[in-house]
């Protein structure tokens, strides 16, 4: 039997997802996007900084997205309203694998919908792990990733460059001063204990988090979940701040349509306070 609440359900979800095709209709048509836009070679520029190469013959560079000013860009787990960045180096030379840092984002409110991304300039350093050490590498990237402002954007851009070992203290600065920026795995300063629970409900299949901080927050505090080896997204549904401790509740419903199951080891969240990032990972 279909409970009312249950039919109370389907229907603000159908609600939601009308409004979502709606907006973005209207954000991603192209002939409204340019014609809003004067010259969109101005919206966002992309350049590739190099780096150095360490003692494990590793390369470390950045990619560095620079953004006209009221537009922004998408974290490496946009949500479920955002644009997820695509990376595809597989026409690289000499390039086994290709890591990314990501710098904390930020966390704006456009439409009454939550963005989780980038505006300004956003410095992304890469650590490159080569097939052959010893040997040169050619870096090819091409990229496929989402611009906002009151139309949205979906940009693609292409790296194409030799890798050199070593480069000016200037732009190595940029690089290392993007590294001190993202997430710390260090969190015992910060979260005094944090409790990780799976609720099975008759209709719902949720995830909660008990954080106690070690001191009351100045700002608000965000809990951004995400699922690792996943494109599926983790919604935020509640959020409670009493005090030190900060309880989110998350809905998993559609990361157990998808795969059949929850994976404990693969949950992950990102707590955002006073801009800075703290990694909390599994749900133990």
């Amino acid at each position: 039997m279909i409970t009312k609440k249950f039919k109370m359900c389907i229907f603000s979800t159908t609600k939601r997802i009308l409004t979502l095709m709606i907006i973005y209709s209207i954000f991603f048509d192209p002939n409204k996007a340019f014609s809003s836009v004067k010259n969109i070679q101005d919206v966002v520029a992309v350049n590739y900084i190099s780096g150095w190469q360490d003692n494990n013959m590793d390369i470390y560079g950045a990619i560095q997205i620079e953004l006209s000013p009221g537009w922004k860009t998408y974290w490496k787990q946009p949500g479920p309203f955002g644009v997820k960045p695509k990376f595809d180096w597989s026409q690289s030379t000499n390039i086994q694998d290709i890591e990314f840092f990501w710098p904390t984002p930020k966390i704006f409110n456009d439409y009454n919908l939550q963005v989780i991304g980038y505006e300004s300039i956003v410095t992304i350093p890469i650590k490159i792990n080569k097939i052959i050490p010893i040997k040169n590498a050619f870096l090819n990237i091409n990229m496929e990733f989402g611009v906002c402002s009151d139309v949205c954007i979906l940009k693609t851009s292409q790296i194409s460059t030799l890798l050199n070992s070593q480069t000016k203290n200037s732009k190595k600065s940029l690089i290392v001063n993007a590294l001190k920026k993202t997430p710390s795995k260090v969190i015992d300063r910060i979260v005094s204990s944090s409790k990780c629970l799976i609720d099975l409900g008759q209709e719902t299949l949720e995830l909660e988090y008990t954080i106690n901080l070690a001191e009351k927050p100045r700002s608000k505090p965000v809990l951004i979940f995400g699922y690792a080896r996943s494109n599926q997204f983790i919604r935020n549904e509640t959020m409670k701040i009493d005090g030190r401790q900060l309880i989110v509740t998350a809905s998993l419903a559609n990361i157990h349509n998808k795969e059949g199951f929850i994976e404990r080891d693969r949950l992950k969240a990102l707590l955002i306070l006073e801009n800075k990032g703290f990694e909390i990972n599994g749900c133990n």
